[in-house]
């Protein structure tokens, strides 16, 4: 018998885990507000068979292994007015993708880049009535603002595959209610926009940490695990005069410099603010756009470490 499944009427509940791949069952409590969600809930190596056998024919498949891929959106808010110092409720997802937080009561939430000791997470996935378990999460994410639309955190992950069963019910506790609004990225909203000292008449942002995941499933290992970083950003701005500031110079030199972005105006929006920094932005490419009619240029930067974990650093306060 078929079910008549909306595509409103998913949810996605993230926990951290105490030990990898073991079930952390996420409640309602730890529901996520996203949207465009793109769950791949069976994934994984098949291998065919190529048996000749005297006749033409497909002789099948044998399944190797199996894994999920998850990959959805959220909006970009903080815990609220006045909370500089909780972190938004989709902070697990920067734990799992290679991120430490640290609180600072009555400041801010710190986030910087681990190495080691990654956390990871248990995603309750559910269609309805259809629950996906998927255990042992972890992946990246990519921040994306622009002055046409509300800013969003993209992640991209995997996850250890478990059988889906029916749940009825749905996930108790879910509520959203708490979950302030987006912040829009606009001139009202972005006291700060630098690139190598410059200050950027920016129309959108984008940084990527580039770091992907992969499953390896080993004889005594089955786990997902983060197999590189390369962290990038690509910021696109008004074209300036280029005696005021030649970046097709700047990038054909791949020079290095700060980057430097607030999110949210002091006070004003105390609660809701993030801010980025990367102290070695190098540029690695100037290309001329026409937005609207007016010319723009995009900027890419590769975000360089110099030592673990200090390719960036960003805090919500």
């Amino acid at each position: 018998m078929s079910i008549l499944l909306r595509e409103q009427e998913q949810v996605l509940a993230l926990k951290p885990e105490g030990n990898y791949g073991t079930d952390a069952t996420p409640t309602g409590a730890e529901a996520l507000l996203v949207h465009d969600i793109s769950i791949t809930a069976l994934d994984g190596d098949v291998a065919k068979l190529n048996n000749i056998v005297g006749f033409l024919g497909n002789q099948g498949s044998v399944r190797i292994n199996c894994y999920c891929r998850v990959e959805f959106k959220v909006y970009l808010v903080g815990a609220g007015a006045g909370n500089v110092d909780v972190p938004p409720h989709f902070a697990t997802l920067f734990n799992i993708a290679s991120h430490a937080s640290v609180v600072t009561a009555g400041t801010a939430v710190d986030y910087t880049l681990v190495d080691t000791s990654v956390d990871s997470g248990s995603l309750y996935y559910l269609a309805k009535e259809h629950l996906h378990a998927i255990l042992g999460v972890r992946g990246s994410v990519k921040w994306v603002f622009s002055t046409t639309g509300l800013p969003y955190l993209q992640f991209t992950g995997m996850g250890l595959y478990v059988e889906p069963v029916k749940q009825g019910g749905g996930l108790p506790g879910v509520n959203f209610a708490s979950v302030p609004e987006p912040l829009k990225w606009t001139k009202t909203t972005v006291p700060t926009l630098t690139l190598h000292g410059q200050a950027l008449d920016g129309e959108s942002l984008e940084i990527d940490q580039g770091q992907p995941v992969e499953y390896h499933g080993l004889i005594q290992t089955e786990e997902v695990i983060h197999s590189s970083r390369n962290a990038t950003l690509k910021v696109t701005v008004r074209e300036p005069d280029i005696s005021s500031k030649n970046w097709f110079a700047a990038a054909e030199q791949n020079a290095f410099g700060a980057f430097a972005m607030q999110h949210g105006v002091d006070v004003t929006h105390e609660g809701r603010i993030i801010e980025f920094a990367a102290p070695r932005a190098q540029l690695t490419n100037c290309e001329r756009t026409f937005i609207k009619g007016l010319a723009h240029l995009v900027l890419t930067a590769d975000l360089v470490a110099t030592a673990p974990g200090n390719d960036y650093s960003f805090a919500s306060r």
